[in-house]
């Protein structure tokens, strides 16, 4: 668990809960499968394959983001 706000800067997986925001950084590819807080930022050119659940909003910034629930 991250209680309060995360930045992804690499390629990879995260199963936990997030307390605050959760920003995915430019280029980086995430697997989400557990719970973001606050809201979901992608950054230009992020992957983000989300099987979790957002309680805020998801702000897209030029990424890309694909449910898979």
């Amino acid at each position: 668990m991250i209680l309060g706000d995360h930045v992804f800067t690499e390629d990879g997986a995260f199963d936990g809960m997030i307390g605050g925001d959760a920003t995915v950084a430019e280029g980086v590819e995430l697997t989400l499968k557990g719970m973001v807080g606050g809201d979901l930022l992608v950054e230009a050119g992020a992957v983000v394959r989300l099987t979790g659940m957002v309680a805020g909003d998801t702000i897209n910034r030029g990424g890309s983001v694909i449910a898979d629930w």
